[in-house]
């Protein structure tokens, strides 16, 4: 029971039958115990396992997602300063990335152009940024993309453009090794949350009820 509860990072050997398969043996590694003590970090944890069931493949191994968990559930568990919304952020645009829709940051998609400054949008659809020049073109509709999809763009600030790129480039036991300003963190979330959503075409009810928790907060009273 304790290496099936929520959260638990467990061991198992399987054994299989003509139609299923059962448990034989397990071992419990590491449980994530100060994730419980907290609502908002339990809510959180709730979206992330939400989102890495639904990127994960039946009997198909992928050591990044689940190292990319693990280190995220670990930082809600042990880290208690750790700013939620940009651990939430850092993992959704490294979710994606791992699982196939890694963004080129490193310059403009369009002109090639590698100093972004303000002005900058993130073109969400084609996983590329639009430096201030090219955007003024295809963000007002002067200059179409012919993808067959609808376009999707962010504005991004040059902050928010470096704390992705780290998220995105960075070894994965130190994508959380960043800090942004704190105003721009929401920035950082809404580009991020909007890069993955739009591009796994899913929304998950955890996120809606974490998204509420947020807004309106928690009293145990």
């Amino acid at each position: 029971m304790t290496a099936c509860q929520l959260f638990s990072y467990s061991e198992f050997i399987l054994k299989k039958t003509k139609k299923y398969f059962y448990i034989a043996e397990s071992e419990t590694i590491e449980c994530f115990f100060g994730i419980r003590y907290d609502i908002e970090r339990l809510a959180l944890a709730t979206y992330i396992c939400e989102v890495v069931d639904f990127l994960a493949l039946e009997e198909v191994a992928d050591d990044d997602l689940l190292r990319l968990t693990l280190n995220t559930l670990y930082a809600l568990s042990e880290k208690k300063d750790i700013d939620l919304d940009l651990l939430k952020a850092a993992f959704e645009i490294r979710a994606a990335s791992v699982s196939g829709f890694t963004p080129d940051l490193h310059a403009c998609g369009v002109c090639g152009k590698e100093e972004l400054r303000h002005g900058t949008f993130l073109d969400v659809m084609n996983g590329r940024v639009l430096c201030s020049d090219c955007s003024k073109e295809y963000v007002s509709g002067l200059r179409e993309t012919d993808e067959g999809f609808s376009p999707i763009y962010v504005k991004i600030t040059p902050s928010v453009l470096e704390a992705m790129k780290y998220a995105v480039y960075s070894p994965i036991r130190r994508f959380l090794s960043f800090s942004i300003p704190e105003d721009e963190i929401s920035n950082f979330g809404a580009a991020c949350e909007k890069y993955l959503l739009s591009h796994i075409e899913h929304n998950f009810k955890s996120l809606e009820y974490y998204r509420n928790l947020i807004r309106y907060g928690y009293t145990d009273e």
